[in-house]
């Protein structure tokens, strides 16, 4: 009786701590361990909420997309990029008007007083003298209205395309010669008077001030070019150098005319000897 006792109490021990190890592991699970392990429920989208998030989504890739394109300006860069395309615009159209005011001038001294050196009564001294009154006027007038001008006119939407019309063209030595001969050219004049000529023409320049006007120009170029380069941003290295070189060209032919005259005085004074 006392083995059957023993034997009870026994078997009710590993029942109790069945259920105590049972309770144990339904506490852990709903305690601590509970809390760390359980996986919060998945909210429910509705139609509205995917809508939105694609939509979040598309533009969160458009901006990404324009943000790291190799074009892409910010808002104040962009302002400015604008503004100095518009100063650039307005500077080429100033040269292409001008330019067209220039070729006029010329043709105008050529319909008008070219006529006056083949008169019956012209003075004897300046009889076959026109070329050294007027220069190389007439070549001229050829380059600027048969290539140079039109070439500017294709450049007024592409303002930076202008210092390559001044770099391809060797005839801007010219004024060089031009320039060279002027002060011939006012001696000889000095000789007659155009004032007839000037008031049958009704014009209140005269002929003297148009002889002016390629140098003139020249010095007219080289303020454009100038003012051109102030507008290029210096990331533009193939632009400023290009309008550098055109701007150097530019004032080397004004020099240039000084040089050659500098050197016919030398010539006509009979100097040959060397400098020590």
């Amino acid at each position: 009786m006392e083995a059957a006792l023993l034997t009870r109490d026994s078997a009710h021990r590993c029942r109790s701590d069945s259920v105590v190890s049972t309770s144990s592991a339904s506490s852990r699970k709903s305690g601590l361990w509970g809390i760390l392990d359980a996986s919060p429920p998945t909210p429910q989208r509705t139609p509205f909420l995917r809508r939105l998030l694609r939509s979040s989504s598309s533009f969160e890739e458009s901006v990404r997309q324009d943000v790291c394109s190799p074009g892409f300006i910010p808002p104040s860069s962009s302002s400015s990029s604008s503004s100095s395309r518009s100063k650039l615009r307005h500077i080429v159209e100033e040269m292409v008007t001008t330019e067209r005011e220039y070729v006029r001038s010329l043709r105008y001294i050529i319909h008008h007083y070219f006529p006056e050196m083949e008169r019956a009564d012209l003075p004897q001294d300046l009889r076959g003298k026109r070329s050294v009154i007027f220069g190389n006027l007439e070549k001229l007038l050829d380059f600027h209205s048969q290539f140079f001008l039109r070439e500017l006119e294709a450049c007024w939407k592409h303002p930076l395309r202008a210092p390559h019309c001044f770099l391809r063209h060797e005839q801007f030595s010219l004024y060089a010669l031009y320039s060279k001969n002027k002060p011939k050219s006012d001696a000889l004049f000095c000789l007659t008077s155009d004032l007839g000529k000037q008031l049958e023409l009704g014009d209140k320049m005269d002929l003297s001030s148009y002889l002016l006007k390629p140098v003139q120009r020249m010095s007219k170029y080289a303020l454009l070019l100038s003012d051109l380069t102030k507008e290029v941003g210096g990331t533009q290295e193939a632009e400023l150098t290009a309008l550098q070189d055109a701007t150097n060209m530019v004032k080397f032919q004004l020099r240039h005319g000084n040089d050659l005259l500098a050197m016919d005085a030398i010539r006509e004074s009979g100097f040959s000897g060397s400098v020590a």
